[in-house]
């Protein structure tokens, strides 16, 4: 199964990463050879930017289940209750939650994030419908 891979590295990097969305999401994408730099809002900024963005979770689900790297992110200053920090999770292959938030990792900052939790579990229900969601593809 294509989307496997993803999953093996957040499973290898989860423990090591658990406390740190944005640490979690760099060392995930180094593995499978994509250069990621900066924190949750960086990173969100740098999808934005970068990386071909997607309509919503089920195409994030799509795009995970074809073996790409998804990240789905929001900004902090863009959050229901703003924050000095925003949050990123990779989206990995698996269910959707009521039809529309996919299956992600995550790590959570002064936390423990989740590991394969479907993503509406990763953030407030007034923010987990503004998400951005973005992939690129990874070597084989």
């Amino acid at each position: 199964m294509p989307g496997e891979k993803v999953i093996d590295v957040c499973k290898a990097v989860w423990p090591a990463d658990k406390s740190d969305c944005s640490a979690f999401v760099r060392d995930v994408a180094v593995r499978l050879g994509v250069e990621i730099a900066g924190n949750a809002d960086a990173i969100v900024d740098m999808m934005r930017a970068d990386w071909q963005s997607l309509a919503d979770g089920p195409a994030a689900c799509a795009a995970a289940d074809a073996g790409m790297l998804v990240v789905a992110g929001l900004k902090g200053s863009e959050q229901q209750v703003p924050s000095g920090h925003g949050h990123v999770v990779v989206v990995v292959s698996g269910p959707l939650a009521h039809a529309r938030y996919p299956s992600a990792f995550w790590g959570r900052l002064g936390g423990v994030g989740a590991e394969n939790q479907t993503l509406n579990w990763a953030w407030r229900a007034g923010d987990r419908d503004k998400l951005t969601y973005a992939c690129v593809a990874i070597a084989p």
